[in-house]
């Protein structure tokens, strides 16, 4: 350490040649400029199509579905897929000349995974076509998914939101942006769109 610092106390440190002759901030003298009063009016903004601008109708935004239609859509739907669920096992009893709880008890094995493929089928085909399951279109509720195999995952999840509706509805009341079971899922987000762009 000793002889770097005598070898540095023989070093000499010349200034550049060239310094900057630009002055620094703060050092430049102010300039006055002449403004007329017709200058400091507002610039009129182009008028598209021969309508004002504020006459224009605002373009709807996308936003996040609030809490009561996802209730009443979740509620609504579990009491639709119970009907349907009991035509699926009502008409081959019937057919049978069996009643639907020996069949539901003795047939399980074949029953269920029927009874799972009609609940499925019943999410499946609307929001895969259309992205809204039967009941979202009335309440203006739609799927922000534009691919057909996440619609398809969706309406899986959603299957089973709708089955499990009271654990749905208390994911809804404790989670802040009020999101169902089938959204915490699979991360997708049902969207509140005016019902004229549901056609």
């Amino acid at each position: 350490m000793l002889f770097q610092a005598s070898a540095l106390a023989q070093v000499r440190f010349d200034p550049p040649p060239r310094a900057l002759t630009s002055p620094a901030l703060g050092r430049v003298a102010p300039v006055a400029v002449e403004v007329a009063l017709h200058e400091l009016q507002p610039v009129p903004q182009p008028v598209r199509g021969g309508v004002e601008p504020a006459m224009l109708p605002a373009e709807p935004a996308d936003s996040v579905a609030s809490f009561w239609p996802l209730v009443k859509v979740e509620c609504l739907e579990a009491c639709l897929l119970l009907l349907v669920l009991a035509g699926a096992v009502g008409l081959p009893a019937w057919v049978l000349g069996v009643p639907p709880l020996r069949l539901l008890v003795r047939a399980w094995p074949f029953t269920l995974p029927y009874l799972l493929a009609v609940a499925w089928l019943f999410f499946m085909a609307p929001l895969v076509m259309t992205g809204q399951s039967p009941l979202m279109g009335r309440f203006g509720v739609a799927l922000a998914e534009e691919l057909p195999e996440r619609r398809m995952a969706f309406s899986l999840v959603h299957l089973v939101s709708v089955a499990c509706f009271p654990l749905s509805f208390l994911c809804m009341v404790l989670s802040p942006r009020h999101q169902t079971l089938a959204e915490l899922l699979s991360g997708q987000d049902l969207l509140a769109r005016p019902l004229e762009r549901l056609r």
